[in-house]
């Protein structure tokens, strides 16, 4: 719950902080009437960093309780090892600069200063992304970083300049020129909005319908959702600034803005709440640890069984609320353009979500029972699933515990592959979340290639843990052992038909520069590879 308020209340400083500075770089006639106290602008500023060092705060408590340390200790450790104390330092480092510039340059030019903060600000957005679940759970992690920057700017910049009307909003000087400049930067803050949220769902949640099982998939919904009343309120706003729909008080239209903005709320609110949940990245893995969302079955008219998806399947009667859905969306657009009372948008908008809501969930039935839980009757038969028309060679094995082994393999003359095979009295079970591949090995034309992949979520092993390693590689048949050089020790890992298979998991990460060292019959190096880093969760080209 601590953390869920803390990213509110981010989410909402940033927009507030975004708002001003927006703001404040509008020329007179276009924006609100006399200038803001700058004491606002100097307690929005503090509070970003104060609110990142209470989540290093939350995350160094979780570290206290469980090496059975002190809190400050903990904190320490947040600080130190993990991307959240980075990112605290840097938003620290970004918020004192915009304090020194509001302190320090009140006789520069107003558009020089506020350039220079925005400038800043873009800095703390992207070292607040640094430590987001699309960052930590992307393959790429700067891509998943990159596509929350994008993502939370772009809404900083939209909702912002809200937030600060639904504030002030009897002082907007001009509604037509107010309006000639936000709704350009409202559509276009919107499409980056549409389009990073896009790449992290389809990196957190690739599984959309069925994460409707947990509750993080339901909150996503939740929030997607929300985003229509915004359009609503925006199409409103639009028409009425510009003079095309019906002419609203001053009185009226800070209500109308104070109205959006508590729409705004809701999803920010929705957004916090999402941080303190699993991410489903695989739904079948994620529900072995999290429950079954009870909003979801009392939707579904029958019983799923064991390891069963969902599907998407309206009926006649979801299909009458969803087209009531779409029909009230409209005739929300109709009120909010000739009704000058707010609170006919504002019931339209809750009729909107409760409607479509509801005709999604009733359009969800039973779904697939995915192949790989399917017990086969050889090992060639299981690595098979999903590469039949391919050419499957097996290297090696090596057992991981009593009932489990991994499988080492390439396809197609081309990829080197190890994934977890469980024995079953009657067959093999692939697992749903052991695979690493390295894509193109066996065209590079080298004598050896070798990764580690570094997995957060995987089903390479059985206890929880926060980080699990696996290497693979292909070397020469000269080499008879390799030494893998890892920042906790080293491994000497046997080799078996030219490949080597190793993994281990713990509580705690790894620095990234490892080497391995490739050892000959008498134990004697014939070559380092060294590598900067791991490849997280997956493959590599």
């Amino acid at each position: 719950m601590t953390e869920m308020i803390l990213n509110a209340l981010m989410y909402t400083s940033l927009a507030l902080l975004a708002g001003l500075l927006v703001i404040q770089m509008v020329p007179n006639g276009r924006g609100i009437e006399g200038t803001l106290h700058p004491l606002f602008l100097l307690s929005v500023i503090l509070t970003v960093p104060l609110l990142q060092f209470g989540n290093v705060i939350v995350l160094g408590s979780t570290y206290a309780t469980f090496f059975d340390t002190s809190l400050l200790d903990g904190t320490l450790t947040a600080m130190g090892e993990h991307i959240l104390g980075t990112s605290f330092l840097l938003v620290l480092l970004f918020s004192s600069v915009q304090l020194v510039l509001v302190v320090l340059t009140k006789k520069w030019n107003r558009y020089v200063v506020s350039s220079l903060q925005l400038l800043f600000f873009i800095g703390i957005i992207g070292a607040v992304s640094l430590s987001s679940h699309s960052a930590s759970l992307t393959e790429g992690y700067a891509t998943g970083a990159l596509s929350n920057g994008i993502h939370l700017l772009a809404m900083s910049l939209w909702v912002g300049p809200l937030f600060i009307v639904s504030l002030y909003g009897t002082r907007l000087e001009d509604g037509q020129k107010f309006h000639q400049w936000f709704s350009a930067l409202a559509v276009f803050s919107l499409l980056l909005v549409s389009t990073s949220g896009f790449v992290m769902m389809g990196e957190i949640a690739p599984e959309y319908v069925n994460s409707w099982m947990l509750t993080y998939g339901q909150l996503l919904l939740i929030k997607n959702i929300l985003i229509f009343p915004l359009l609503l309120f925006g199409f409103r706003h639009l028409v009425t600034l510009s003079g095309k729909g019906v002419s609203l008080s001053a009185q009226e239209r800070q209500r109308s803005f104070r109205a959006e903005s508590l729409f705004v709320l809701a999803v920010f609110i929705v957004t916090a709440w999402l941080t303190e949940t699993e991410p489903p990245h695989n739904v079948l893995r994620t529900l072995q640890n999290e429950p079954f969302n009870p909003v979801m079955q009392f939707f579904l008219n029958e019983p799923l069984i064991e390891n069963q998806l969902i599907a998407f399947s309206p009926s006649l009667w979801s299909g009458l609320l969803l087209g009531l859905s779409v029909f009230v969306f409209f005739l929300g657009l109709f009120v909010a353009w000739r009704w000058r009372r707010t609170i006919y948008s504002v019931g339209a908008a809750i009729l909107f979500v409760a409607t479509f809501y509801l005709g999604l969930m009733t359009s969800t039935a039973p779904g697939e029972i995915p192949v790989n839980l399917t017990v086969h009757d050889s090992v060639e038969e299981a690595i098979a699933v999903n590469r039949e028309t391919n050419e499957l060679d097996i290297l090696a094995t090596w057992s991981i515990d009593e009932e489990s082994f991994a499988v080492v393999y390439q396809e197609n003359e081309r990829h080197l592959i190890a994934e977890r095979l469980k024995k079953e009295p009657d067959g093999y079970r692939k697992y749903l979340d052991a695979e690493v591949e390295i894509e193109n090995g066996f065209l590079t034309g080298g004598e050896q290639f070798m990764d580690t992949f570094m997995f957060i979520e995987n089903d390479w092993v059985d206890v929880e843990t926060i980080s699990t390693y696996v290497t693979l590689g292909y070397v020469t048949e000269d080499i008879e052992q390799v030494r893998i050089q890892f920042s906790n020790g080293s491994v000497e890992v046997p080799v078996d038909d030219h490949v080597f298979f190793y993994i281990q998991s713990m509580n705690g990460t790894l620095e990234e520069p490892h080497q391995y060292e490739l050892l000959d019959e008498d134990g004697q190096k014939v070559r380092v590879i060294e590598k900067r880093q791991f490849v997280h969760e997956g493959h590599v080209h």
